[in-house]
């Protein structure tokens, strides 16, 4: 932990002047939220930055919220669960209210190390991203070998996640990427969906390895992690289809089509040979032809009508912009 961080050459902090929000998502975390905010109250002595805890709807009984003002903490309650990504807006419209400078985002339940803040903070000036990824990888994360295979899956079907720690929800943003990110996705795949919303948006985003504990974490074994990791995998299945159309389409009608075509040799390998038609085979490679061929309709015709609604909704904003 005190070694130097590989990923940060020289610590460059945000100036005097530059306000910092630390944003909290949490819910039922009474047990592991007040070792987190005391650690954060001893780096607010070295690091000036205010901060939000969203309660999330937790279970009346729990002492989330109480404890987070125990702390000093700002502290803003949903009424009922609404999810992880609905707690994460709400930190994201509170940064932009306030207009704040920069946002730092963790996880409530003790996993990540928030003496690694500085590091995410230094990775948006140095060399200057927008956005700096916590990436759970090396010596110091104790993720289970389950997780990681589920990880490296959910990374490979994230929009703009190629070589990042998707999933990870210890990461830090600047103004810029504060203001043009919206999050629609109220769960889970809201990680991926940031990652998402920075790529069309042309936003750097820098890897920062972090620290990460598993061991002693409530919620943090693999049990249940499997419906967890298809319940996202499903949400950005969801969001391919709804942000690349013709990515989707395009590549289940191409599937459809090589069917037919294997198919259709295969129809006419039992014609030459035994000189009779396949009835099967041949209605087959008929269907497999209509979905293709379906399939790759319907994805250039998405794609061609998101391409005008993104283009309709971009002047919109710039009017909104220059009229504010």
């Amino acid at each position: 932990m005190n070694k130097k961080h590989p990923d940060v050459k020289e610590m460059r902090l945000p100036k005097k002047g530059k306000s910092i929000l630390v944003g909290i998502p949490a819910y039922n975390e009474e047990i592991a939220i007040g070792s987190l905010l005391w650690k954060l109250k001893k780096l607010q002595k070295k690091l000036n930055f205010d901060i939000l805890v969203v309660d999330d709807g937790s279970h009346p009984k729990d002492e989330t919220a109480n404890i987070a003002k125990s702390f000093g903490a700002t502290v803003e309650v949903h009424k009922h669960n609404l999810g992880k990504g609905a707690a994460i807006r709400t930190i994201m419209n509170y940064a932009k209210k306030k207009y704040y400078h920069y946002l730092v985002l963790i996880d409530s339940d003790g996993q990540h190390n928030p003496y690694e803040i500085p590091n995410l903070l230094s990775g948006l000036m140095n060399p200057g991203a927008d956005i700096t990824i916590g990436t759970r990888w090396g010596e110091y994360t104790e993720m289970p070998f389950i997780r990681k295979i589920g990880k490296n899956v959910l990374d490979r079907f994230t929009i703009g996640g190629k070589g990042r720690d998707t999933q990870s929800g210890f990461r830090a943003l600047n103004r810029k990427a504060i203001r043009l990110i919206k999050l629609t996705h109220d769960d889970f795949a809201v990680e991926s969906e940031m990652l998402a919303e920075a790529h069309e948006k042309g936003l750097n985003v820098k890897n920062v390895r972090i620290s990460c504990r598993y061991k002693n974490i409530k919620n943090a074994n693999t049990k249940g992690s499997a419906k967890h990791g298809f319940g996202v995998l499903h949400k950005l299945i969801s969001m391919i289809v709804e942000r690349r159309p013709l990515l989707f389409f395009g590549i289940t009608g191409a599937i459809f089509l090589a069917i037919a075509l294997v198919s259709g040799m295969w129809v006419i390998h039992i014609a030459r040979t035994k000189n009779i038609l396949s009835v099967g085979y041949s209605m087959l490679t008929f269907i497999f032809i209509i979905l293709g061929s379906l399939m790759l309709i319907s994805g250039f015709i998405l794609n061609e009508l998101k391409r005008l609604f993104d283009r309709h909704t971009e002047r919109d904003l710039k009017r909104l912009e220059e009229y504010w």
